[in-house]
């Protein structure tokens, strides 16, 4: 008889260890399942030890001992995928089980595939670094493919990984010319027979293998692999949005310190993160780095100095952009038109009383948007920060006004504006309205793509698909483009309009009605230097991420609720130093609060602090290096 201790691998869990009696023993590393109140659990055993070993834990224990089920089949997880959770744990406030399960392929999670051994090693005969390797998409490519083939020709693999399924197939397009039956793909959109068909490539050993990915399946274990490759960088979508938060970008990076493989970061304007660390030679420099980035598109800024009067309402295209689109249409050529924020509008507001219209859950502003039923039209409310969605109201809840109104600009609004100014001009929406899933988004695109002398309309979430030229871009708002509430306002910006530029044949137009500033005469002339030596600056000035560590608590509660956790918080990590600050948009009934903690980069990672969070019970939500912390 065993005493088997495991570690359950469920989603969130604060649970550090269980223990059970069984008749077999495991090895440590082996998926079982386990049960955990009326239902059983996968879970990872850390120890085995006979029961005569354990004798005297089990006599002092409070509790009896519940014994395992058999087990029908089970798996060993690699020592490379442990040993990568077990690092990042010394970085997030996460149990070892709440990690593995973050990492681990959604077949593996859910016992529908086992994953073959394979052993792991870490490559003691290679030198390996992290390089940086900033420039536009067909050159980075070009580096890619010389990377792949340096790698090949020394028999090793490489794991090649973009943020998203709609990156796949570009990158498989670009990267499989003359290696087509050594490429491995995964991805969600895949259907279970061609993931298993994936799987059988992934551990056919015969031959190095080039590995196309999202971050779902890039911690599968191959002995030969070499060098990790992280495309677009930047992307926001390598960080999780469910606990325990895992930025894949550290951890690729702990799967390569604990495996001794080499790393590229690749952008057209990575993270200034990655840039500190190639100037302070944490990183190398891959191929030359440029001090400008060279794109075709030049950029137009349209200043729209029109204010609107009784007799000339508002006006969303100017007149200059409007004869451009026309210009651009009657050459039997494509547009697309990029739009800041979804629906009809982001705030719906009484025109009587100045009620604004809110998430119960969030107290965010709920987005006004439409959809059909048929040829009937429904109006909704959405909130963009908990996405709850609810019917839209007809009248105000405060003082029963009628007189509901509109404020800001939304994607529908511009297209309902596009229809009537160009009403023989094809329109093709593209947000999550229309796009709901990569199929539809494809369709969108291959129509758009097909039709000469369209317009295509869509928000950030279409640049992955816009893999051929469009001859011009037009920025309807400069103001709502440039609102995004996060502390890399001015890099993520910057990052957009140098990809709209990349993406365009012919001409950027940017629509503004405040003064143009001098970010804008950077992203015109692509001086992606001198941005990052006025951003670094500004950053350790304000003691920014990369020269400290971020931490952000949040809960939301009652007003008296929320300030009693608040206090117990401050006692505990007084030492810490947090500062607590509400929600912009915080209610009386349901206040949202923050605490937000600084570590200086030198002092990182603090195992004490690490301890601390992780004990803290689970309707406090904790991040690390957040992109918003308001």
């Amino acid at each position: 008889m065993f005493v088997i201790e495991v570690i359950p691998l469920t989603r969130g869990s604060h649970i550090e260890s269980l223990s059970y009696y069984s008749g077999t023993a495991y090895d440590p590393g082996t998926i079982i399942n386990v049960p955990i109140r009326s239902k059983e659990v996968p879970a990872m055993v850390t120890d085995t030890k006979p029961v005569s070993a354990a004798k005297t834990a089990v006599r002092a224990a409070t509790f009896s001992l519940k014994k395992l089920p058999d087990q029908n089949t089970h798996h060993v997880l690699p020592a490379a995928l442990i040993d990568t959770a077990k690092e990042l744990q010394k970085t997030y406030p996460a149990q070892l089980g709440a990690i593995l399960y973050a990492l681990l392929p959604p077949e593996v999670r859910d016992g529908s595939h086992a994953l073959e051994h394979t052993t792991s090693y870490t490559h003691a005969n290679v030198q390996p670094e992290i390089d940086v390797l900033e420039a536009a998409h067909e050159d980075r490519y070009i580096s890619y493919r010389s990377s792949i083939r340096e790698v090949f020709a020394h028999r090793g693999s490489v794991l090649f990984v973009v943020p998203t399924s709609a990156h796949i197939e570009p990158a498989v397009e670009m990267l499989s010319q003359g290696i087509e039956n050594r490429v491995v793909v995964f991805s969600p959109t895949l259907t279970k027979k061609k993931t298993l068909a994936s799987y059988e490539s992934f551990f056919d050993f015969t031959s190095a293998k080039l590995i196309i990915t999202t971050p779902s399946h890039a911690y599968l274990d191959r002995h030969d692999i070499t060098h990790i490759i992280i495309e677009q960088s930047r992307s926001r979508h390598y960080k999780a949005k469910v606990r325990p938060y895992i930025d894949h970008r550290n951890a690729l990076r702990a799967l390569a310190h604990v495996t001794n493989r080499s790393v590229t970061f690749g952008d057209i304007l990575p993270r200034a993160e990655e840039e500190h660390a190639r100037r302070e030679e944490f990183y190398a420099t891959n191929g030359e780095h440029p001090k400008r980035i060279n794109l075709h598109a030049k950029l137009r800024i349209i200043d729209q100095k029109d204010k609107p009067v009784a007799s000339k309402p508002f006006e969303l295209f100017a007149e200059d952009t409007l004869e451009h689109m026309r210009k651009v249409i009657k050459s039997r050529k494509r547009i697309f038109v990029y739009a800041a924020r979804r629906g009809l509008a982001p705030v719906v507001a009484c025109g009587d009383c100045g009620h604004i219209f809110r998430c119960p859950d969030s107290g965010a502003p709920y987005t006004l948007f439409k959809t059909y039923r048929g040829d009937e039209e429904e109006r909704w409310f959405l909130s963009q920060t908990s996405g709850k969605r609810v019917r839209a109201a007809d009248t105000c809840p405060s003082c029963g006004s009628w007189r509901l109104r509109e404020r800001g600009i939304g994607i529908q609004h511009i297209q309902r504006e596009l229809s009537e100014k160009m009403p023989k001009v094809p329109v093709m929406l593209f947000d999550h309205t229309t796009a709901t899933t990569y199929k539809k988004a494809k369709i969108i695109i291959g129509r758009f793509f097909d039709t000469k002398g369209s317009i295509l309309l869509g928000t950030q979430m279409a640049l992955p698909y816009l893999t051929e030229p469009i001859d011009s871009t037009i920025i309807t708002s400069h103001d709502a483009t440039r609102a995004i509430p996060s502390w890399r306002a001015e890099e993520e910006f910057l990052a957009l309009l140098l990809t709209l530029r990349e993406l365009t044949d012919d001409t950027v137009i940017l629509q503004t009605r405040t003064e143009p500033d001098e970010l804008l005469t950077l992203a015109g002339q692509g001086a992606i230097e001198h941005f990052y030596d006025e951003e670094l600056e500004l950053r350790a000035a304000l003691k920014y991420p990369p020269f400290t560590i971020f931490i952000l608590l949040s809960w939301q509660d009652t007003k008296e609720g929320a300030l009693k956790t608040e206090a117990g918080l401050n006692d505990l990590l007084k030492d810490y130093k947090p500062r607590f600050y509400s929600a912009p948009h915080s209610l009386i009934k349901k206040t949202k609060r923050y605490g937000l903690i600084r570590i200086l980069k030198e002092k990182w990672p603090d195992p004490k602090l690490m301890d601390m969070l992780r004990k803290l019970p689970p309707q406090i939500k904790v991040e690390i290096n957040p992109d918003r912390i308001v």
